[in-house]
């Protein structure tokens, strides 16, 4: 008689706790998403502990883990955590392969696994077991962790202070929460990825700027050493008299030395702003830097309520090339492409990434839109150093493109659609045809 009373009592206990976890967990589901969306992404992971935390109070849970794999040295350490007071925070670091072997691969197969009682565990776990005994967990969820559609690590929810158990509701509410963290983090590493990447751009562009900037440069230089020689040949002539005015000449020499430290401070910029290591190329496949650049730019175009599309064939050939700069290239063109959409777009919001092989010895990449297009009477300035048609545009952008294209051994250009907007597009040498290979 004890043992189906016992039965009755737990099933009670079970069901009075999966409504007033309901009852809590509801409050805190109906902001989870709003708060990600609002959070700026250095505020994300702030609000990814606050979250954990809420979560476990709201579900009677011990202790919350995000835990994520370090591409470095493939460890899975504790990017994110929350234990109640007496509970023992995860590990900052571990070796799943070794601690965690059955949950590893049940994870990277895209399960999720649900353990009332870990010692229900199956006899292949039995490593896992020993890990779970030595962390003091009773009960546990572990979903996986998808970033940016890829398994990256995982979310822990473990009970400590007494087993407890796992309705199919729970389950399906947590896994939405993995779901809404992945997402963030995503957010999170791509504006990370954008900085680094602008990062290594600016110290890319100043030396693809070289070729550019150097009808600049001489007008800077040809100014203060022509000013030096008038003055000095005036200098010579006022020293040529009998009776020569001192005044005049020191006034000479002054102007000379002025003239001078002007030359000198224009070399010394121009030195500091392209002193870098050579650019180094190497194999590339366009198709992974392609695909790159519309995942860094995907939620930009969100942003601007663009629709980002990419085209590209099941392979395409190497290229020698130098990753950053491509990627930089690629990045300027679809912002370009970006704002005139922005700026003159109509109801066909859209910008189109996409490559093929016309031929076997080169790769094409064209990057179109659906803006304003571009005015025939300016297409002949388009690449030309310091034309801009922004206001507050540099004249930089088409130029620093060009020059990349070029280094590479390509060429780039520019063309109106019939429909509306522009094409901006290049071709690249295929690897191995490298030499003798750019067209006039």
């Amino acid at each position: 008689m004890d043992r189906p009373h016992r039965h009755i009592h737990v099933e009670t206990r079970g069901k009075a706790l999966e409504d007033l976890e309901a009852e809590n967990f509801e409050d805190a589901l109906a902001d989870i998403s709003g708060a990600f969306v609002r959070a700026t992404a250095d505020q994300i992971s702030n609000e990814l502990e606050r979250w954990l935390k809420r979560i476990g109070l709201a579900l009677g849970i011990d202790r919350t883990t995000i835990a994520q794999v370090d591409p470095n040295d493939g460890l899975l350490y504790t990017s994110h955590r929350w234990a109640r007071e007496g509970v023992t925070p995860m590990a900052p670091r571990t070796k799943a392969d070794d601690t965690l072997p059955w949950v590893t691969q049940r994870l990277l197969a895209g399960e999720t696994i649900l353990l009332d009682d870990v010692e229900d565990a199956p006899p292949e776990a039995a490593k896992d077991l020993e890990y779970a005994r030595s962390v003091g967990i009773k009960s546990v969820m572990i979903v996986p962790l998808r970033i940016g559609g890829v398994i990256m690590g995982a979310v822990g929810f473990d009970a400590v202070f007494r087993a407890r158990p796992w309705s199919p509701r729970t389950s399906r509410r947590l896994r939405l929460v993995a779901e809404v963290f992945g997402n963030a983090l995503q957010r999170e590493r791509a504006v990370a990825e954008i900085n680094r990447l602008q990062d290594e751009m600016r110290q890319t562009s100043r030396v693809a700027m070289t070729g550019e900037l150097t009808a600049s440069l001489a007008h800077e230089l040809n100014q203060p050493l022509a000013a030096i020689l008038n003055n000095a040949e005036a200098a010579r002539q006022m020293l040529a008299v009998k009776r020569p005015n001192l005044a005049e000449v020191r006034e000479a020499i002054d102007e000379i030395i002025q003239d001078n430290s002007r030359a000198a401070e224009t070399l010394r910029t121009v030195r500091a702003l392209f002193q870098r290591d050579q650019i180094e190329m190497a194999p590339l496949d366009l198709r992974l830097v392609l695909l790159e650049v519309e995942r860094i730019l995907r939620l930009e175009a969100i942003r601007r309520q663009i629709a980002l599309r990419i085209d590209l064939p099941p392979s395409l050939p190497l290229v020698a090339g130098n990753r950053t700069q491509l990627v930089e290239l690629l990045m300027n063109l679809t912002f370009n492409a970006f704002d005139s959409v922005s700026e003159h777009g109509g109801e066909r919001r859209e910008v189109e990434l996409r490559a093929h092989q016309p031929e076997a010895r080169r790769v094409n990449v064209a990057v179109s839109d659906t803006g304003g297009g571009i005015d025939l009477e300016l297409m002949p300035q388009l690449f030309k150093a310091f034309f801009t048609t922004k206001p507050k545009g540099m004249g930089m952008g088409l130029a620093i493109a060009r020059s990349i294209v070029e280094t590479h051994g390509g060429r780039l250009w520019a063309t109106r659609k019939a429909d509306g907007g522009a094409t901006l597009e290049f071709d690249l040498p295929v690897k191995g045809h490298e030499a003798g290979g750019r067209r006039p």
